[in-house]
């Protein structure tokens, strides 16, 4: 039987609204057909005279125009919920790496004596059960956003806009120039941020920011003589075993493992003293496996190295943590 969490997450995803959706297909299918009308349009250009041509592309403009203005609020609340349901299909995949992590767990304490054949069957069942429901609710997720797709054109239309509750603007992000030789100065956001999905805070207009705190600021050799754009980040935890603590991301790498010296240390199953590391880049912050027997995933692919993107779940061993910038 689930549990409450897995309820929570399943009742999450009952709730993504569809009902943009069926309204988007219409008009993408119109939208379609009179894209396919003016490239046929080009092979008779020369059979008609030219204000008949004229006459025609520019009705089909007009149309097409009329119908990028109805599918445009249609398609910010499409937007929104498949955000929502991105994050839910990255939970449950995260989950399922997990459980997976447990049943090598219950394996080797079986092996190594600890459980009896009884015992190792009990808990064998209820990750059992617990498999099950992640793979169902996994597969609900995957049919709902085929449904997504449905209605647009290419997957990097539906990615436009953020999960509900983050700030994010190619346009509009909070950007901090480090100059060679290690001095820090501020960079100013000339525009609008847009606001948190449900949020009372108003879209901020140019903001000054204080100057960061670099405790071992990298040396002018290893930045090089162009200046380096440093966006502020954090992981945020979403389990008990990723602890309960924001981490902050600076210039200075952050070490992740098992071991007391690291800067951010976890524990359990899958997780060596030296598993880890993030650091800031010139594309970003990137994080690094350091070669670990199980791995490092994002977004539940096993990585070596990856720069990380806003909403990026990272998990090693159990623990999960989500990449969150600004």
């Amino acid at each position: 039987m689930a549990n409450t969490e897995d309820n929570q997450w399943q009742s999450a995803l009952s709730a993504i609204d569809l009902s943009a959706i069926e309204s988007l297909k219409t008009l993408k299918h119109e939208q379609d057909i009179l894209d396919e009308r003016l490239k046929a349009m080009e092979a008779m250009k020369t059979d008609v005279a030219s204000a008949v041509y004229q006459r025609v592309r520019d009705d089909y403009t007009k149309r097409q125009n009329a119908l990028d203005e109805q599918s445009r609020p249609l398609k910010q609340a499409a937007r929104e919920q498949y955000a929502r349901l991105r994050a839910l299909l990255e939970r449950f995949e995260a989950d399922h790496e997990a459980i997976k992590l447990d049943q090598q767990e219950l394996e080797l304490r079986h092996k190594l004596g600890e459980y009896d054949d009884k015992e190792f069957q009990r808990r064998a069942k209820a990750i059992e059960s617990a498999v099950k429901d992640k793979s169902e609710a996994r597969s609900r997720a995957l049919e709902l956003k085929a449904r997504f797709l449905e209605a647009f054109h290419a997957e990097a239309e539906l990615d436009a806009v953020t999960s509900p509750g983050t700030r994010r603007d190619a346009a509009a992000t909070q950007q901090f120039s480090v100059l060679s030789g290690g001095e820090a100065a501020v960079a100013e956001a000339r525009t609008h941020e847009v606001p948190a999905v449900g949020g009372n805070e108003p879209p901020s207009k140019t903001q000054m920011m204080p100057a960061i705190d670099v405790p071992e600021p990298a040396p002018a050799a290893a930045l090089g003589a162009a200046t380096q754009i440093f966006r502020p980040a954090r992981l945020i935890p979403q389990n008990a075993e990723a602890g309960k603590q924001n981490c902050a991301l600076t210039l200075k790498p952050l070490s992740i493992g098992a071991a007391s010296g690291n800067d951010l240390r976890i524990g359990g199953p899958g997780v060596e003293a030296k598993h880890a590391q993030i650091s800031a880049t010139m594309s970003g912050f990137s994080i690094v496996d350091m070669n670990t027997k199980h791995g490092t995933r994002v977004n539940a692919e096993k990585i070596r190295e990856r720069v990380l993107h806003n909403d990026d779940v990272i998990q090693i061993g159990a623990a999960r943590f989500v990449f969150r910038e600004g």
